[in-house]
């Protein structure tokens, strides 16, 4: 009996291997399908306190839990409050009208797991085996997402479209020392396709259906806008630009920056996605670092100045004038509001180390303790939101700001151990 338990175990062992080797190649190791443009419309050159074990939490909000017993408890969720302590591979937030659901992707693992405001549980949506996400860009509803996965010596990344398939069966046969004989499966598989290699970068539209993707072919950059899937494509530039990145801020406006870096000027596009016309905003500028607000009227930027210091600007794209926006930081340390669209949340270290900018802060050979704040462009008034460093049990250096619909909850990732966080904006208003 004991030998039959054995074989039995193994057996359970190999098939999980296989299983997880199937999701990894399924991702990774299918065939991706090359851009099929179906028109071409133009061309241009052109948190958690401190003394708590995580679960915890304080402040005022009150949410409710179901125990497996069905009784039904109140929880206090923390006005920072940290949500993934493992590196996280991006995340999405969307709100409803009962509550606001965040989704992220584990980056060592890529299971998915989810957060809401009306509770204080973490729930794994799902745990299909997809090693290596680096980053993520998430749809409307948080069904699916585009991300990039790196290859095993980090050199390379391939971009994905990863879908939330709700799973068959809910349970499946476990270890026989096991009384129930049965073990709970997350709800959902990610299931997914490879997107077109060569991938320079790419961006979500603000209504979150659209994709926009630049693809080095030939030495230079194709522009193309795709359903968020990677299908019907239209092909809509051709420019010898490939050192850059993109965002998605309007309906009208893709906006390009070109890679920042304090030894190189750097430019910022718009960019039509229907006509593929491109219009200068800014630049030449070192160490150019830029985020676009979502009424495409403002542009904070951040550029390296001749003294070796790190100026903060807001450029106020009608008026063609550009103000100080009171806070010293890098662009790349924050978010426009997607309710309140002139108010724009940056992390700004408490003191800038000495360093080249932006350069030693990519590389990570230096790192800042941040405090969050609020800029109204249109005045250039500025307000101390949160000093994080007061409220967590760690030196937070921010960076992947986002917030969702509402901008009632600010979310972002340390960069010192990439674990994601949220900030309740309601509770500091």
């Amino acid at each position: 009996m004991k030998n039959k338990e054995t074989i039995y175990i193994v057996a359970c062992v190999i098939i999980l291997i296989v299983m997880a080797g199937g999701a990894y190649w399924y991702f990774l190791m299918g065939p991706a399908a090359a851009p099929q443009p179906s028109t071409t419309t133009g061309t241009s050159t052109g948190f958690q306190p401190l003394g708590r074990t995580p679960g915890q939490a304080t402040g005022t909000t009150s949410g409710t839990t179901t125990s497996s017993t069905g009784t039904t408890t109140t929880s206090v969720l923390a006005t920072l409050r940290l949500l993934s302590t493992t590196p996280v591979g991006g995340y999405g937030a969307s709100t409803t009208a009962r509550t606001t659901i965040v989704r992220w992707v584990d980056r060592g693992r890529g299971n998915v797991y989810e957060a809401s405001y009306d509770s204080s549980a973490i729930l794994t949506v799902s745990n299909t085996v997809v090693p290596k996400i680096y980053e993520s860009a998430w749809n409307r509803n948080l069904t699916a997402f585009v991300g990039s996965i790196f290859s095993t010596d980090n050199l390379s990344w391939t971009a994905v479209y990863s879908q939330l398939v709700p799973q068959s069966s809910t349970t499946v046969p476990t270890a026989v020392n096991n009384p129930s004989g049965q073990t709970a499966l997350a709800p959902f598989a990610l299931r997914g396709k490879r997107l077109p290699d060569q991938m320079i970068t790419y961006a979500i539209s603000p209504k979150k259906d659209r994709l926009f993707m630049l693809v080095n072919e030939n030495g230079s950059g194709v522009g193309y806008v795709s359903t968020i899937d990677g299908s019907n494509v239209t092909r809509i530039f051709t420019t010898p630009l490939t050192q850059v990145h993109a965002e998605w801020p309007t309906d009208n406006s893709i906006a390009i920056t070109t890679n920042g870096s304090a030894g190189y000027t750097g430019f910022l596009y718009f960019v039509s996605p229907k006509t593929g016309v491109w219009t200068k905003i800014l630049g030449p500028l070192l160490g150019l670092s830029t985020v676009s607000s979502h009424d495409g009227k403002y542009v904070l930027y951040s550029y390296s100045t001749n003294a070796g210091a790190v100026a903060t600007n807001i450029l106020s794209i009608a008026q063609t004038t550009s103000m100080d926006a009171g806070v010293r930081t890098l662009a790349d340390k924050c978010a426009w509001g997607n309710n309140y669209t002139t108010v724009v949340y940056c992390a700004v270290p408490s003191q800038m180390p000495s360093g080249t900018y932006p350069d030693d802060w990519y590389k990570g050979t230096i790192s800042t303790v941040d405090k969050v704040w609020q800029i109204d462009a249109p005045t250039g008034n500025t307000t101390l939101v949160s000093s994080l460093i007061d409220h967590a049990d760690r030196s937070i250096d921010a960076f992947n700001l986002g917030l969702e619909a509402t901008d009632g909850h600010l979310f972002f990732m340390n960069k010192n151990d990439l674990s994601l966080w949220s900030l309740d904006i309601t509770k500091t208003r």
